[in-house]
């Protein structure tokens, strides 16, 4: 895997996303929140506080006022899903700005949580699959639990650890989650739930006993990636989910070398498939999808961390550990790439 082109794909490709930035950025009109969220990430990811911060504060100010987001910033009604990933962005924003304003805005995310949940421990989304939908907040309280303040964690302590075990009592004995209805194969919903639900417990002082799930949850994966190393019938989308999801689990339970070779296969495919100048398609040769684009930045930038020497930089891009993401620079990522 050449790491010297991962940087400058890297480059090249956030570079693009900031030329097109009126159709992702919340502070140049309304926009998708899902899109808008996945472009904060990438923001965050690359280090950029001073870009992000307007970006934090026009997601708050698309905020309802029970805490949520619609799917759309101009939609009133709040969603559970969009409202999860729009939720982790802005505690991941928290962390590095460290502004009064946008803990308010967290708590209000975890009022939100807290009065949707079911009894028996979901979250539910009328486009989304409960075990999908679920694994996000269970995410967010996952982040919370690891950077969040101690009134923070005391609130949504009970509701993640019922969110947590709706999602292990829904994995499948052959260690895949299904969802009949909304993605029968499996492969997105395995890979968002071992990564976004699961495996950060092994993060967490008060963590629940997850290995078992997790090894399993990664078996499942890299036992349902297709020859040429795409998943899901070169689906671009599940691809990169489920090489995230590798790249995380299988430096949680130490599992590194024997995932090497799947998750590098993976990363040439993901490269080798980006089938336009700019940008990432749903499938190759299809149209360019700004969504998938910030897809790819951020597998990049996850692939680029698990290769450093830090164990721990990888999993912050997570934020389940604290302290703040970093890029290697030019030097490291040369010796990195002579490993390769």
């Amino acid at each position: 895997m050449d790491l010297d082109k991962a940087a400058s794909l890297i480059e090249s490709e956030y570079q693009f996303l900031g030329s097109v930035r009126d159709r992702w950025s919340l502070t140049k009109g309304p926009q998708d929140m899902e899109l808008a969220a996945h472009a904060l990430r990438v923001i965050l990811h690359m280090g950029k506080a001073g870009e992000s911060l307007p970006e934090v504060q026009a997601l708050i100010k698309n905020q309802h006022a029970d805490g949520g987001w619609g799917r759309e910033s101009q939609e009133t009604e709040s969603a559970a899903w969009v409202s999860a990933f729009c939720a982790l962005m802005l505690i991941r924003g928290s962390a590095v700005l460290q502004h009064p304003e946008i803990e308010k805005s967290v708590f209000k995310c975890i009022n939100y949580f807290l009065q949707g949940q079911k009894s028996d421990g979901r979250w539910v989304d009328s486009e989304w699959g409960d075990l999908d939908t679920t694994s996000h907040p269970v995410s967010f309280f996952n982040v919370v639990l690891a950077i969040g303040t101690q009134k923070m964690k005391e609130a949504v302590r009970s509701a993640w650890r019922k969110g947590l075990r709706f999602i292990l009592e829904g994995q499948s004995e052959d260690g895949g989650w299904y969802d009949l209805k909304f993605h029968p194969s499996g492969v997105e919903t395995t890979a968002h739930l071992g990564q976004d639900a699961v495996v950060a417990s092994l993060a967490l002082p008060e963590g629940l006993p997850v290995r078992p799930s997790a090894e399993k949850a990664l078996n499942w994966i890299l036992k349902h990636q297709d020859s040429d190393g795409s998943w899901d019938g070169k689906n671009v989308d599940h691809t990169m989910d489920c090489t995230r999801s590798a790249l995380l689990i299988s430096r949680m339970i130490r599992a590194e070398q024997r995932c090497r070779p799947a998750l590098e296969k993976a990363m040439e495919w993901i490269m080798a498939n980006k089938t336009h100048p700019n940008g990432w398609p749903d499938f190759p040769g299809e149209e360019l999808n700004l969504e998938r684009t910030c897809d790819g930045l951020d597998v990049l930038l996850k692939y680029q961390a698990w290769r450093q020497a830090d164990p721990l930089e990888v999993v912050r891009r997570w934020g389940y550990v604290p302290g703040e993401p970093v890029r290697p620079e030019p030097a490291v990522l040369l010796r990195l790439g002579r490993s390769s």
